[in-house]
C-alpha cells in the first residue's frame, strides 16, 4: 500500500481504480467519485497548474519557460542595439557583447552576495553558472552602466538605455504573470510508504502531520541519471535538516528496485518514500525528474526546482520558507 489517502485510508492504486489514476476535472480537482472508490480534492486554490515554474516539454527535453523568455529578451536586446549602432554610426568596439557580458556577471555576482550564507557550505558552486543562479536587477544595472562607458555620446546611449528599460519591464510584466497564478496545496490526508529497511517494516509518511514546519519532496527514480547523481547529497541532507523536513518520493518504480538501488549505492533508506503509480508527480503536475517541491508550514507549494539541485540551490529555498 504504498500511496495512500484518507479520511477513510482509501488506497489510490491503478489496481483500485480500474487500470487508470484519475483525471483532473474542469476545477482542477480529482472526480469526487470513480467506481468505488473516493477521491478528494487535491486542494487547488482555483483552476491553474503548478507555481511558479512553467515547463515546457519537447520530447525527452524539459525546458524552464522563464530561460526561454529571458533569452529571447537578450536576443531582442542585441537586435535593437545592433540598430542603435548603425543608426547613430558607432565606432566603438564591440558595445552589445560587452554589455552582455557585463549583465551576466553582474548577474551572477548579485545572485552570490544576496545569498553568501548558502555559497559559504559549497564555494565552488558561485562558479557552476550552468546550474542557475541569477539576480536581473543586477544584470540590468551590469549591462547599462557598460552601455554608457561604450557608447559614449548621448544619443545611442540614451537609445540604448531605452531599450533596456523597455525589454526590462517586459520581463516584469512576464514575472507578474507567474505570481497571479493560483496555488497549489498537497491534501492533507496523503500518506506514502517508506522504503523498506534490511529489517522491520516500513514507516508511514503522513503529509497532514508533517504540517506545521517547511516540507522539501523530491520526485525521483533510479533510471534518472541527474537524480541519481543528486541523491548521496539529498540523503545527507534529509538526514542533517533541521528547518524542514526532506523526502525523497520515487515515482513508479517497486519497492525492491528501489531497495537493491539504495543497498548498491550505500543511500539510507530513511527519508525514502514510495509512490508505483506516480500519483503524486500527476498531482503537482510535475513535467520531468528530478523535481523538488518546497512547501511552507501552511501546506501551499511555493517553489518548484526542476532538474538536478545542488546543495546551496538547497539551501537557498529552505531559507525562503523560513
Amino acid at each position: 500500500m504504498p500511496l495512500l489517502i484518507s479520511p477513510d485510508l482509501i488506497v489510490l492504486n491503478k489496481c483500485c481504480i480500474h487500470g487508470n489514476v484519475p483525471a483532473l476535472d474542469d476545477r482542477g480537482s480529482f472526480p469526487a467519485r470513480r467506481g468505488i472508490i473516493s477521491v478528494i480534492d487535491i486542494g487547488h486554490d482555483r483552476q491553474g497548474t503548478l507555481n511558479p515554474d512553467d515547463i515546457i516539454q519537447i520530447g525527452p527535453l524539459a525546458l524552464a519557460l522563464d530561460r526561454l523568455v529571458a533569452v529571447g529578451l537578450i536576443l531582442a536586446f542585441l537586435t535593437a542595439l545592433d540598430w542603435i549602432i548603425r543608426r547613430y554610426r558607432v565606432t566603438a568596439w564591440q558595445p552589445a557583447v560587452l554589455s552582455i557580458l557585463a549583465g551576466l556577471l553582474a548577474a551572477r555576482a548579485g545572485h552570490v552576495w544576496l545569498y553568501r550564507e548558502s555559497y559559504a557550505l559549497e564555494s565552488v558552486a558561485a562558479l557552476q553558472v550552468w546550474l542557475g543562479g541569477w539576480d536581473w536587477r543586477f544584470g540590468v544595472a551590469g549591462a547599462g552602466i557598460v552601455l554608457i562607458l561604450t557608447l559614449r555620446r548621448l544619443g545611442p546611449a540614451a537609445a540604448g538605455i531605452a531599450a533596456l528599460g523597455a525589454l526590462s519591464l517586459i520581463w516584469i510584466g512576464f514575472l507578474s504573470l507567474g505570481a497571479d497564478k493560483p496555488a497549489l496545496r498537497l491534501p492533507q490526508g496523503l500518506v506514502l510508504e517508506g522504503a523498506p529497511p534490511e529489517t522491520g517494516s516500513a514507516s508511514l509518511w503522513r503529509i497532514g502531520q508533517l504540517r506545521g514546519r517547511p516540507l522539501v519532496i523530491n520526485l525521483w527514480a533510479t533510471w534518472c541519471p541527474p537524480c541519481r547523481r543528486e541523491m548521496p547529497m539529498l540523503t545527507q541532507a534529509a538526514k542533517a535538516e533541521r528547518r524542514a523536513t526532506i523526502l525523497l518520493v520515487n515515482q513508479g518504480e517497486r519497492p525492491a528496485q528501489i531497495s537493491a538501488f539504495l543497498r548498491a549505492q550505500g543511500l539510507d533508506p530513511a527519508h525514502i518514500a514510495l509512490d508505483p503509480t506516480g500519483m503524486l508527480g500527476e498531482m503537482t503536475g510535475a513535467g520531468a525528474l528530478p523535481t523538488t517541491l518546497f512547501i511552507d508550514r501552511d501546506g501551499t507549494v511555493r517553489q518548484v526546482h526542476t532538474g538536478e539541485i545542488t546543495q546551496v540551490q538547497l539551501d537557498i529555498a529552505i531559507r525562503a520558507l523560513e
